[in-house]
């Protein structure tokens, strides 16, 4: 249970703080009905549809993606021609072609991210925005169609064991573009973050913990029970603070509060609202002036009109009076002299954007 402390004009006073986020568009897929697992040097002989040349994997990739009968495709970089599939009926390998399978994906999955996806209306819509574009490259950036998935797991856990922390977070991209397990999602975030604590500059900080951000909203849209969506959520906490976005952790860690309050859930909470939270950052008495006055600052600011305030604050004396501006929420008619004790109740609210929501 979240506390607020009566103290003598010091207590932490706690509420999310949301930050805003433009409706999706009704016309983007969060998870994609198709998905490619990428193998390089490797071409797939035979059953094409078509030959396109003087093109680009990119647009290579898209005709097939776009092609209900294209279920794979390979590019010749040496040429830059591409080659739509019926099939694959052969595998051969052939240095420059980079070649991939089309993988269908699970309606309820979709479904599932859909009904998802309006519970983190507390983040930002590039933050959604960038896990779609995260999941739809991830076949592309991480190539390792050639190989099974336990092999690719392998391969991550050798990686992670010799602190070679590049490979294994390529590794376990590669064995995610094949599954798109949310527990993999997770792992993926998990890798980029410790990759995030060894980069050298400040770009690759930067970048791997915007990875880890994208990584674990996608997990947390395809977790398939309670527990998958805790993971994902407090993965995507930590990667918000190493964003430099450590307010956002509060309503992330409240929603994972709500889906099950468990001791690490409940703790990482509680940290996180004392170090970020709606909270009071300073308190001070202005006694120089005539008609003294206490005051306490907040850490956001506070609802500029259409909010009373005197009934979140309780009083040692009917006579005194409540009053907000900026981030103050003062108390006047005190006295030289005297000693007052205030309480700051739950609840009092800050300035908050408007939420979103997915249509």
């Amino acid at each position: 249970m979240r506390r607020v402390f009566a103290a003598l004009m010091s207590l932490l006073c706690t509420v999310p703080v949301f930050v805003p986020v433009a409706a999706q568009s009704q016309e983007q897929e969060l998870i994609p009905d198709r998905r490619v697992v990428v193998s390089r040097d490797m071409d797939f002989f035979g059953s094409d549809l078509q030959a396109l040349f003087d093109t680009n994997m990119a647009a290579c990739q898209q005709v097939c993606l776009n092609d209900p009968s294209c279920k794979a495709f390979t590019f010749n970089s040496r040429s830059n021609a591409c080659f739509p599939k019926s099939a694959v009926s052969e595998r051969q390998a052939y240095e420059g072609a980079i070649s991939a399978v089309v993988v269908d994906v699970d309606p309820a999955v979709q479904d599932r991210a859909e009904g998802r996806v309006n519970d983190l209306n507390f983040l930002r819509k590039r933050d959604v925005d960038a896990a779609m574009s995260q999941a739809r490259d991830l076949g592309v950036r991480h190539m390792g169609g050639k190989w099974s998935v336990d092999v690719l797991l392998k391969a991550a856990r050798d990686k992670e064991a010799e602190n070679d922390l590049g490979n294994a977070l390529h590794w376990v991209g590669a064995a995610l573009a094949q599954n798109d397990a949310a527990d993999l999602w997770v792992d993926y975030a998990r890798l980029a973050l410790a990759n995030e604590a060894v980069a050298t500059s400040s770009s690759n900080r930067r970048r791997f913990a915007a990875t880890a951000v994208a990584a674990g909203v996608n997990g947390y849209l395809r977790a398939p029970n309670d527990p998958g969506r805790i993971a994902a959520l407090l993965i995507l906490a930590e990667g918000l603070e190493e964003s430099g976005r450590g307010r956002d952790m509060v309503p992330t860690l409240r929603l994972a509060e709500s889906i099950q309050p468990r001791g690490d859930v409940v703790a990482a909470l509680d940290a996180a609202i004392n170090k970020y939270g709606f909270r009071i950052t300073e308190h001070r008495t202005e006694s120089d002036k005539a008609e003294p006055r206490i005051c306490v600052t907040f850490s956001e600011d506070l609802v500029r009109t259409g909010v009373d305030y005197a009934p979140y604050v309780r009083l040692p004396d009917p006579g005194l009076v409540v009053s907000a501006s900026g981030r103050d929420v003062c108390v006047g008619g005190v006295e030289h002299g005297h000693r007052y004790t205030i309480t700051f109740r739950e609840g009092l609210p800050p300035r908050l954007a408007k939420k979103w929501s997915r249509m």
